[in-house]
């Protein structure tokens, strides 16, 4: 019984979620931590709720490889989907040829924080649902 109240697509898409977003707060810290760092370059995680949206997608193309070498490309599970890393090489916001800007940073952590918050708060309603149930009895 609680193997199936924990393996479902709902449960592993909100914990993809909460891992991606505490995945991209150490990013966004690190970030922050070297923005005096002359020549360092911003690193983000690619668009992760399109790519969640598209491996969602049923319609979508999807490709397979015959070998684990080859690049993968077209529609993914969701359960094999992971953050990927993005640098910002292109823009600088200083002299120091920085791509950091302390502002945008902060932005970001802002929004990323109330991500986790929606995703945790979404499992743990998903668990307290079936806590009830299981009192109830």
């Amino acid at each position: 019984m609680i193997k199936s109240m924990t393996s479902n697509n709902y449960l592993s898409m909100m914990t993809r979620s909460a891992d991606h977003a505490a995945f991209r707060h150490n990013l966004l810290v690190n970030n922050l931590s070297n923005v005096n760092t002359p020549g360092y370059k911003r690193r983000d995680t690619a668009d992760f709720e399109k790519e969640l949206r598209e491996a969602i997608d049923k319609t979508g193309f999807k490709a397979k490889r015959a070998n684990p070498r080859h690049i993968a490309f077209g529609r993914q599970d969701f359960e094999s989907l992971t953050p990927r890393l993005v640098t910002q090489e292109e823009t600088y916001y200083r002299n120091d040829k920085s791509s950091v800007d302390v502002d945008i940073e902060m932005a970001e952590m802002a929004k990323n924080g109330l991500k986790y918050q929606m995703y945790t708060q979404k499992i743990n309603s998903y668990f307290n649902g079936f806590k009830e149930i299981l009192q109830a009895e």
